[in-house]
């Protein structure tokens, strides 16, 4: 029988100090080249895509060959439990940084390894981005976003569907995922009975329902920068949107609605079989810096999955982020065990209700 380890984690010292190459002395001889079996193996990081990928290097992942001197190994992945299996099949994968689906799919096969949270310090991640397999890296969330120029009041999702009070388009994600739980909540159902609700198929088919009432009106977007670009051109009057992609300079004309937003989670996860398992979670460590976490917050508008990042934003862009407590209370937290199991079926299931 397979039995899954667990990753103990030792103080981030004594994981950089294990991880990186010994410091050569004065009479060592040159530094091997890398086709010498005995040189330091580059430490292997695959990075999902994505508009923030090169922050995310430059931010959360540099430092670590940076401070240590070893290098990175940074394959080709699509964010996929599927692609990592393979990168781990091939040798390739120590640390992967996954959604909350692949991380929860990876995680069940066995792929990403279940971390010992003693040592990284949990009390100092916000609770959405801690997990059995997972360690946060970064905060999202898609709000209901309406220019204010045009829509003085502050509307909610059943204003969303509420075209005769409040005419013109809307702007929808071409995906089931946030859209059947944004439907629910404009149907009325309470952010925290969402996924039991859709947990039956009376559930499903109660948000195709509501789904089918709005599909008239609705601008499809499935690249994130859409939504801005919907607004600014007139195209509709409200739409969901990833706040990171909503222009800083251009948030005091646009309306973010927190209540009832969706928040989502970019996090670490440690292969099973990592050759370098210490030389990841060493990357984790470094990634939750609190100044990294701030910095790469400031650059991309998405959340800091720490606490003491969050601490070290300035206060208005605390006001305007995922991560400000107040926002991670009001939201709802896309639910990882529920789209693991169901959504290739849902997502399915959407792209037929979409061509119809």
């Amino acid at each position: 029988m397979h039995i899954t380890k667990k990753l103990a984690v030792l103080p981030l010292a004594g994981l950089l100090m294990a991880a990186a190459p010994a410091p050569s002395s004065p009479q060592a001889s040159p530094a091997p080249q890398a086709a010498d079996p005995d040189a330091p193996q580059p430490v292997s990081v695959a990075i999902r895509p994505g508009a923030a990928r090169e922050a995310l290097l430059k931010y959360l992942v540099k430092p670590y060959p940076d401070a240590t001197g070893t290098a990175l190994d940074t394959p080709a992945f699509d964010g996929s439990a599927d692609a990592a299996k393979s990168l781990v099949s091939a040798g390739r994968l120590d640390l992967a940084l996954v959604d909350g689906p692949a991380l929860e799919a990876g995680c069940r096969a066995q792929v990403f390894a279940r971390l010992d949270w003693s040592g990284l310090g949990r009390d100092r991640y916000f609770g959405p981005a801690t997990s059995d397999c997972g360690a946060g890296a970064t905060i999202g969330a898609t709000v209901l976003a309406w220019d204010q120029a045009k829509l003085h009041a502050t509307p909610g999702w059943s204003d969303f569907w509420d075209v005769a009070k409040l005419p013109g388009r809307r702007g929808l994600q071409k995906t089931a995922r946030r859209n059947l739980e944004i439907a629910l909540m404009a149907d009325g159902v309470a952010p925290g009975d969402v996924y039991r609700v859709l947990r039956s198929a009376d559930g499903v088919d109660r948000a195709f329902r509501k789904l089918d009432q709005l599909k008239p009106y609705v601008e499809w977007w499935d690249q994130p920068g859409q939504p801005a670009q919907f607004l600014a051109s007139g195209k509709v009057l409200m739409t969901s949107a990833p706040t990171s992609t909503l222009p800083a300079g251009s948030r005091a004309h646009l309306g973010m609605q927190w209540n009832g937003c969706l928040v989502e989670v970019t996090s670490w996860a440690v292969a099973q079989t990592a050759k370098h398992a210490r030389a990841a979670l060493a990357v984790i460590g470094l990634a939750a810096d609190a100044a990294r976490q701030a910095e790469f917050a400031r650059a991309t508008g998405l959340g800091p999955a720490t606490k003491p990042g969050f601490a070290l934003l300035p206060e208005d862009a605390r006001a305007q982020n995922p991560s400000l407590p107040a926002h991670l209370q009001s939201c709802l937290p896309l639910d990882n065990n529920f789209w693991a199991e169901s959504g290739d079926k849902l997502d399915a299931r959407f792209a037929t209700w979409l061509g119809k």
